[in-house]
């Protein structure tokens, strides 16, 4: 694996790491407070998390393509996994935002 690869790699699985574990802190926020919610908060809730689950498996994907991708087709691998990190990245926020403003 090129050097640049392995840089790169790794710094993509280290912001992943780190919404992983930020997430879970969010989460086990969101779902104490779900207890005491409306239907309809957590019926948001469950539709953001759904989302986010489908794109922490999107960028999980990406991340093993960018191991196994070699050649010309690390520009297409390398350009993909920067698309799943911001899709995922904005969604993390834009949740969190959403579900910090219910708290307010």
């Amino acid at each position: 694996m090129s050097r640049k690869k392995d840089e790169f790699m790794e710094q993509m699985k280290k912001k992943f790491d780190d919404l992983n574990y930020r997430w879970n802190i969010e989460r086990n926020k969101f779902e104490a407070k779900a207890q005491i919610e409306s239907a309809e908060v957590i019926k948001k809730f469950e539709g953001k998390r759904e989302e986010l689950r489908q794109l922490r498996k999107n960028m999980e994907a990406k991340i093993k393509d960018l191991d196994s991708a070699s050649g010309s087709a690390l520009d297409d691998v390398k350009s993909g996994v920067e698309d799943a990190w911001k899709a995922l990245s904005t969604a993390f926020d834009k949740a969190t935002s959403h579900f910090k403003k219910e708290d307010e």
